[in-house]
C-alpha cells in the first residue's frame, strides 16, 4: 500500500466525510474499569449511522469507533458501498482492514469491571449524613498534549489528591484515595451515630401551634455537627445556661435581643433573609442563618415582615434551647 496504508479509522473517516460535506460526530459515553485500568467508550455519528466501541484509552476508543462508523458506511447497504479513495488508494470494505496501520479492534465491555469511586464515595457521603464531596482542580503539567491533571477531593475535614491524564481519571483516582483514606481511619463512630439520631429527632415549632411540630432544617450532617454539639452541651456561657430556664414560646420575650446576645457570647453571626413574595395565605415569611459549623437555618412565619423576623428569631433560640439539653 502507499500513503494510505500509514493512515488512521479517524482520519480515514474525516476524509469521507469531508469530501462529501458531512461532519462526523464523536461523543464520550463513559468510563469504567477501575482507576489503574479504565475502560473507555466513544460513540461516533456519521448522519443517521451510529456506532460505539470501547478501548483502553479515549484514543483507541475513539478510533475503534471510527472503523466501526465506516465498516457500515463501506458495507454492501452503506451510503458509500463503491467506497473513495484516498491517496490515489481506493478504501472499500475489501481493503479497509489493509489499510488501517494497526488494529483497533473494540475490546468486548467488563461487565464485571464496573467500579466507579466517584460513585461511591458520593453515595457513602449520602449514608453518612454528610455534605457532598468537593473537587477542584490544583494544577495541570507537562506538555500541552501530554497534561497530568491532579484534582483535590474534601470530605468534611479530610483531603486527598490523584493525578490521571485527563481530569475524569484523576477525580476517579482522587476518590479512590479518600474512600480508602476513610476505610483505614475507621472514622465512623457511635459519637457519629449520636449526632446523626440528635439531628434527625430536632424539631421546631410553630408560635401559633407549639403541639404542631415541624422539621425545618436540612439534615446535612458531619463531625462538625459532633463538634458543635458537644461545644454547646459543655459550654458554660449565661447566656447558655440562663436559656435553658426561659419559655422561648414567651410572646413578651425579646427573641432577636436575646439571640443576638447568645451569638456574640458563642461567636457566631446571625443573618435575617426576609422573603419579599408573601404566602398563600398572605402571610410574611424570613430565614435566619446561624453561621456556624455546621449552618443552620431556621425559618418564621407572622403577619408582617417584623413579626416573622421575631418568629425565626424564637425557633432559632429553641434551635439553640435543645441543642444544649443535657
Amino acid at each position: 500500500m502507499s500513503n494510505a496504508a500509514q493512515k488512521t479509522p479517524i482520519s480515514l473517516l474525516q476524509e469521507l466525510c469531508a469530501t462529501n460535506g458531512i461532519n462526523p460526530d464523536y461523543q464520550l459515553m463513559s468510563v469504567e474499569g477501575a482507576v489503574h485500568a479504565p475502560t473507555f467508550m466513544y460513540r461516533v455519528r456519521v448522519n443517521e449511522v451510529v456506532a460505539t466501541a470501547t478501548g483502553q484509552s479515549k484514543k483507541k476508543a475513539k478510533h475503534a469507533a471510527a472503523k466501526a462508523v465506516l465498516e457500515i458506511l463501506l458495507s454492501e447497504d452503506g451510503l458509500f458501498k463503491e467506497g473513495f479513495v484516498s491517496d490515489g488508494v481506493l478504501v472499500n470494505s475489501q481493503t479497509l482492514n489493509d489499510i488501517i496501520a494497526e488494529s483497533v479492534t473494540a475490546p468486548p465491555i467488563d461487565e464485571s469491571c464496573s467500579k466507579n469511586p466517584v460513585g461511591a464515595l458520593q453515595e457513602l457521603c449520602m449514608k453518612m449524613r454528610w455534605q457532598p464531596p468537593y473537587y477542584e482542580t490544583e494544577k495541570a503539567t507537562g506538555l500541552p498534549h501530554e497534561k497530568v491533571f491532579s484534582i483535590m477531593c474534601m470530605v468534611d475535614n479530610f483531603q486527598t489528591s490523584g493525578e490521571g491524564k485527563s481530569k475524569r481519571l484523576a477525580k476517579r483516582q482522587a476518590a479512590e484515595n479518600m474512600l480508602n483514606r476513610l476505610k483505614a481511619l475507621n472514622i465512623i463512630s457511635e459519637d457519629e451515630e449520636e449526632a446523626a439520631k440528635k439531628f434527625e429527632d430536632l424539631k421546631i415549632y410553630d408560635k401559633d401551634d407549639p403541639d404542631n411540630c415541624q422539621s425545618n432544617l436540612q439534615k446535612t450532617y458531619s463531625k462538625n455537627v459532633l463538634k458543635f454539639l458537644k461545644d454547646l452541651k459543655t459550654s458554660t456561657s449565661s447566656c447558655l445556661q440562663a436559656l435553658q430556664e426561659i419559655d422561648v414560646m414567651d410572646p413578651q420575650l425579646d427573641c432577636p435581643k436575646l439571640l443576638q446576645n447568645v451569638a456574640t457570647e458563642q461567636n457566631f453571626e446571625i443573618i435575617y433573609i426576609p422573603i419579599e413574595q408573601r404566602g398563600k395565605n398572605g402571610e410574611c415569611h424570613c430565614l435566619l442563618q446561624i453561621t456556624s459549623l455546621p449552618v443552620a437555618v431556621c425559618f418564621g412565619t407572622a403577619a408582617t415582615k417584623e413579626e416573622a423576623i421575631i418568629s425565626s428569631a424564637r425557633n432559632a433560640l429553641n434551635f439553640i434551647q435543645l441543642m444544649c439539653k443535657k
